[in-house]
Parts: structure tokens; sequence; C-alpha cells
């Protein structure tokens, strides 16, 4: 019963008196052994009348509680020792507990030592306390892992060695006789009907998608509704297009500067543009490009469309819709700027890309390094 209700009123005090010690200590070395001091402390008044433990760790397997230890360490390098101490005051029932880590250096300098990495190989951790001493004994033991296939299921590319050395498939013959292609399967996006190449589509036959998926090709850039003047306005496209999320916007006027970029992740989306101060002209010329995803899809795709604009002396109208181009030649184009989705400049690779050219047009890449 003692025990029971001892357990009780330390999860009642625990919370309340942690904070009133603290655990702390250093460390000295003498020769080849290191001498560790206790310097951990209590709060005046919390008690008169207690006890104190230690339990030492210190890094290499070895413990110990003694208030002061000291220990001898087989090899020079890093340890992280650590104290937990404990007061306990028998007389009102109760106590509390602090821990306090630090890491050590054994030696003047760490020496090295090296670690196997099945994928990788050899390498040194940094501590000194790597399992093998040298490379050649790490090179001998590590080596390359060998050969073995796994079949990614329903995954385009095929048999495929993970460089583990723990394929399913002891050699690729025997991983190719059971490894097919995926199989056939289709969903409905705003190109239409087509196959995810997944095996995972909403549809098991192109007949069953093309008589569900009536899309009429209208993009969310065919959707926009531009309200204000030519220096400030404001774009929202969706109009009527429940069936799209509009994940990303920007507008750009023809040398590549940003005017307005939006991140909204929503059907419903307001895109506020800014053509130039002022100190600039006004641009009478801007490109809108968005990215946006499918609702009505299984498999989470996207897709980007894009948008000319032209200030016809009293609103903002589409190239498309005007009935004089006023002469556009076709020219080369040159590449001004690559922006991440964030507007931010970036040629780094494994991403979505927006590439600005000069002639105001952006294209929408996924760049793979």
């Amino acid at each position: 019963m003692k025990k029971l209700l001892l357990t009780s009123l330390c999860s009642l005090f625990v919370v309340v008196a942690c904070s009133q010690c603290q655990a702390n200590f250093t460390s000295t070395q003498n020769g080849p052994t290191t001498v560790f001091t206790d310097l951990s402390s209590i709060n005046q008044g919390w008690s008169t009348n207690y006890s104190v433990s230690w339990d030492w760790d210190l890094g290499d397997g070895n413990h110990s509680t003694q208030q002061n230890p000291t220990h001898t360490y087989a090899n020079n390098g890093i340890y992280w020792v650590c104290l937990i101490v404990t007061y306990f005051d028998s007389t009102i029932i109760n106590f509390c507990t602090s821990t306090y880590c630090d890491s050590i250096l054994v030696g003047n300098f760490i020496p090295q030592s090296w670690d196997c990495n099945p994928i990788s190989g050899c390498y040194d951790p940094g501590t000194g306390l790597g399992q093998y001493s040298s490379y050649a004994a790490c090179d001998t033991m590590c080596g390359a892992p060998t050969s073995s296939w796994d079949c990614p299921q329903n995954s385009p590319g095929g048999c495929y060695d993970p460089a583990t050395g723990n394929g399913q498939y002891s050699t690729l013959a025997a991983c190719q006789a059971v490894c097919t292609a995926s199989t056939p399967s289709w969903d409905c996006g705003p190109i239409g009907c087509y196959d995810p190449a997944t095996g995972l589509g909403a549809f098991t036959s192109l007949a069953a998608c093309q008589s569900t998926c009536n899309n009429s090709g209208v993009t969310p850039c065919d959707s926009i509704t531009v309200i204000g003047t030519q220096i400030q306005f404001t774009m929202e496209p969706l109009s009527g297009l429940n069936q799209y999320q509009v994940d990303y916007i920007v507008t750009t006027a023809p040398n590549g500067t940003i005017l307005g970029e939006d991140s909204c992740f929503s059907t419903f989306c307001f895109h506020n543009v800014y053509n130039g101060s002022s100190s600039s002209a006004l641009y009478d010329t801007i490109n809108t490009c968005i990215t946006y995803s499918d609702l009505n899809m299984i498999t989470q795709i996207t897709y980007n469309c894009c948008v000319t604009w032209v200030w016809n002396g009293s609103s903002w109208a589409m190239l498309s819709s005007l009935t004089n181009t006023f002469g556009v030649d076709i020219k080369p184009k040159k590449l001004i700027k690559t922006i991440n989705i964030f507007g931010k400049h970036s040629e780094q690779g494994n991403q979505i890309l927006f590439y600005l050219f000069d002639d105001g047009s952006v294209e929408k890449r996924y760049k793979v390094d």
C-alpha cells in the first residue's frame, strides 16, 4: 500500500518539484583517466531533509552511482555523458529529478575510424568510435552490396536494383519473369482520358472513361475575371469551374519582372497585380500562368496554362479575344529568368520551374537532375 501511495505522490509532485533541482557536472583529464565532478544543486527552501542519488551514463556502456566517479576509456574520441540526479524527502514524500548531458573529448585529438554503410560504403563518423580502426579493414568487410532486384508493383520502370543487397529477386531474369508492365487504367483530366501508368486509374477501360469524362477542354486560364485599372487590378480565375483547384498563379511583364504571385490551393483564388510604379512606365502587355489540379481525379496531377493580356485603353483583354493583334512578329525568343513556384530564382532540379522569355511567354517544365 505504501508503494502504491509513493508512486501516486511521485506522479503528482514531479511536475511541480522537478524545476526545483538542476543536474550539472564538469570533467577533467588526468592522464588516461577522466574525473567527473558533480555540480548539481537544489533550490533553497525546497527541503532540508533529503537524500541524493546519482546515475551516470558514461557514454561507452559503463555506468556509475558515485557522486564524483573516475573512469578510464579504452579509446580516444568523443563520448556523450549523462547524469541523472534525484533528491528525495521521505518525510513529506516529495522528490525532484533532473538530467544533464554533455559531450566530452577523451585524448588530444579525434582518431580516425570507419563504419560501414551498405549503400555508400565506408565512412568516418568523426567520433573516433567507428567499428573499424583502418579503412582497409572496413573496406574488406563492407564492400559493395550483392546485386539484387525488386519489382515496383503498378509503377513504370520495371525491375531495379535497390543497392541494398536485400532485393526480392537474386537475378534480373527472375525479376523480369514476374515483373510486368502496369495494368492499363484511365483517369479523366483537363486533357481528356489518359493512362496514368500506375494501374490505379479510376476506369478500367478507355470506353468507360470517355462515357463519363465530358471534358470541354476549358482551363482556369479561360475563366479569369479581371477587375481594376491598368496600374492595379485583381484577377479571379475559376469562374464557374469548381472542378479545378488553383495551386499557384503568377503574372509577369514581357521582361520577366514579376508583377504579382499567389499560392492559393483552393477553388477560390484572388490574384493581386501591381503594374509598374510612379517612377516607371506601365506595361501594356502582361502574361499570367496558373498551376492547377483537377479535383475529380483520384491520382493527383498538376497542370499548367498561360494567357497573354493586352491593355486596350480601358480594360485588360485576352490576346486571343482581340480583333487586332497589332502585327505581332514571330522571332526567336531568349530565356530571361528561371523561377520556382514561389517566384524565386532557381535552377535546381527535381521541381516545377517556370521559364520566362523575352517575348513575354512563360513555360512550365519539371526539371530532373
